[in-house]
């Protein structure tokens, strides 16, 4: 059994919606690049998709992550150029993570606070 590519698929959804079928390849790529950079950049702690489902963000793993990333950061020598070079974008990451963690940190609180007013 082979499976479909999904460019495959693009000529059958554009019979079946009376479209052109790179406006269909179009639309998907524009939707799922979209869905690609929410989820890279944490922009929320859950992103819905039809059909998908919900991506909800863990405490735990981004807490693995901050610890991974401070490691890595640790074993980078900074003092020559190339080191230097590599330890930028992980601290950027890092400082991403952080922050998503307080975002996250809040929204916990939020709901145990929620959950008390209501009982």
């Amino acid at each position: 059994m082979k499976p479909k590519k999904h460019k495959d698929f693009y000529p059958d959804i554009a019979k079946e919606c009376n479209a052109h079928p790179e406006l269909v390849a179009n639309l998907i790529s524009f939707y799922y690049d979209k869905v690609r950079k929410a989820l890279s950049n944490l922009e929320s702690n859950k992103i819905y998709l039809p059909n998908l489902g919900t991506f909800l963000l863990r405490k735990t793993r981004l807490e693995k992550s901050i610890k991974r990333n401070k490691d890595i950061l640790g074993n980078i020598q900074k003092n020559t150029y190339k080191g230097y070079d590599k330890h930028i974008p992980v601290k950027e990451k890092i400082n991403m993570f952080e922050k998503v963690l307080i975002r996250l940190d809040e929204e916990i609180i939020n709901k145990k606070k929620f959950k008390n007013e209501n009982n």
